[in-house]
């Protein structure tokens, strides 16, 4: 009996260090992510959300590259891509590149800089994210859609990730998968500008 008892500490012992060391590779990726960037992010609010991540962690500096892509502020979102590429973290500066290229119109460099990324570290949802970007201009909509779900799996809060993931899905002419992305991308950003047109979109999914 002692022996067993014995093993089933040892077991759980050995569990909780897994754990821990899940948490904190995650959180070397996410965790330190200001939530505020990605608030601002969602509602629309793209300057304030650059100010924001200023002098942040690399998710928001991350997320601030894409509030200047949606804003169609080129230059911008070439700035903070080009802070995030100073960091030591391989994967990061891959993700830079690979965002760097999109916004450069290669979406071939995109996707091929982003896969690399996603091999260097393949628990960062913004690697996953970045991917199904590039794949979307590259028109690779399986592609696509298992990136950006992984990238919403991984980070469930991540509106945008159910939104493309909803939109590649759709391409797929996977609609209960796209209804399911899409429903989670309203209730998670109330105030996107994207709002009313997915409403519209779910309506003719039903």
């Amino acid at each position: 009996m002692k022996t067993i008892c014995s093993g089933n500490r040892t077991i759980l012992a050995l569990a909780a260090v897994f754990a821990v060391s899940n948490l904190l590779a995650t959180s070397a990726f996410a965790g330190g992510q200001r939530p505020e960037v990605q608030r601002l992010f969602q509602s629309g609010a793209y300057d304030e959300a650059v100010q924001a991540a200023q002098n942040g962690d690399p998710a928001s500096i991350y997320v601030a590259a894409q509030a200047m892509v949606k804003a169609e502020q080129v230059d911008r979102a070439r700035e903070q891509f080009s802070r995030l590429r100073t960091n030591d973290n391989p994967a990061w500066q891959l993700i830079a590149q690979s965002g760097e290229a999109l916004v450069g119109s290669d979406s071939g460099r995109a996707v091929t800089l982003a896969r690399q990324a996603v091999e260097a570290a393949g628990d960062n949802p913004f690697a996953f994210y970045q991917l199904g970007l590039a794949a979307v201009k590259a028109n690779d909509w399986g592609t696509a859609a298992s990136a950006l779900s992984r990238a919403a799996e991984l980070k469930p809060d991540f509106a945008y990730a159910h939104y493309y993931a909803a939109l590649s899905y759709q391409r797929a002419r996977q609609l209960p998968k796209a209804a399911e992305h899409f429903d989670a991308f309203l209730r998670l950003a109330p105030d996107a500008p994207e709002r009313q047109a997915v409403q519209a979109i779910m309506r003719t999914l039903k």
